[in-house]
């Protein structure tokens, strides 16, 4: 069903409508405790909307939408517009004909793409191929900004921060720094954020001082506590990599993968149409276009 949103006037004066009369509704069935109950819960006309219809209409809490007296209103609201569009011969219209089966036929094609082109396991792309991709491929990745493969611990104070610090100079790994300041039930309060081996370009790593250190510390030095708004970072560096230059290939394994699986589609677009034109008969008279003025140079 196709419906112009109504103006803000009429769609208050609609729902001003719609509030006064649910009441009503909601009081007659009320009222009428002789007989058995009415299986509908509103109406307008002889349209119902029952029971049956609200399921399935759960909100992302899992609360049962339908049964709220504002999707009740909304179904109201829009079935008296819908018969008033029908009165008018609006609901039958040829152009209303038109969009309804533009509308069919793209679903329908959607539906036959997803299951032909993008769905199933064709889609699985495998590391090995990826990698293999990546090599032969590897001029196709040269950065266009600088990369640092950076590991930080931002806590929020400078105490804990420093004796973060002192125990990966001390020999802990990095992990092991975390690990045990994680456990610790003191100090692990003051933990805020981690991050472990991750890429980072400028636009990623802030406030601007992680950057700028990045770009400055040598490998695999840990820095002193940094002061930022959001506490104090300790931060180490393992690899950078600058503009130009060919990125680790962890950085570009997602776009890799990304890239194959755009071939993979294509290629079965492309069969699939090609099975298609040779199954059916096509004609095309682009003269007859161009006297319609369909089609341009």
């Amino acid at each position: 069903m196709l419906l112009l949103p109504p103006t803000d006037e009429i769609r208050h004066r609609v729902v001003r409508w719609t509030a006064c009369l649910v009441p009503f509704i909601a009081l007659f069935i009320g009222c009428s405790r002789e007989g058995p109950s009415p299986a509908y819960v509103a109406r307008v006309g002889s349209v119902e909307l029952r029971e049956a219809d609200l399921a399935g209409t759960a909100d992302s809490l899992a609360r049962v939408r339908g049964r709220s007296m504002a999707f009740i209103n909304e179904w109201v609201v829009s079935e008296l517009l819908y018969q008033e569009a029908q009165r008018r011969g609006m609901a039958d219209s040829d152009q209303l004909r038109k969009q309804l089966e533009a509308t069919r036929k793209r679903l329908a094609v959607e539906a036959l793409l997803e299951k032909e082109v993008y769905g199933g396991g064709a889609d699985d792309v495998h590391d090995e191929e990826v990698a293999g991709s990546f090599k032969k491929n590897v001029s196709a990745f040269t950065l266009r900004e600088d990369v640092a493969r950076v590991s930080y611990a931002l806590f929020s104070e400078r105490d804990e921060a420093n004796q973060f610090r002192a125990s990966i100079l001390r020999g802990s790994s990095w992990e092991d720094a975390v690990a045990a300041c994680e456990r610790d039930s003191v100090h692990g309060r003051e933990l805020r954020a981690v991050a472990r081996n991750q890429y980072f370009t400028q636009a990623t790593l802030f406030p601007d001082e992680l950057w700028k250190l990045a770009r400055s510390l040598p490998k695999e030095e840990v820095s002193y506590a940094v002061k930022t708004a959001a506490g104090y970072y300790v931060l180490t560096v393992h690899g950078i990599k600058h503009v130009g230059e060919t990125p680790e290939f962890e950085f570009v394994k997602d776009e890799v993968r990304e890239r194959l699986l755009i071939e993979r589609r294509r290629a079965r677009y492309e069969q699939l149409v090609s099975d298609l034109r040779t199954r059916h008969k096509v004609e095309v008279n682009p003269g007859v276009a161009d006297t319609a003025g369909g089609i341009g140079d």
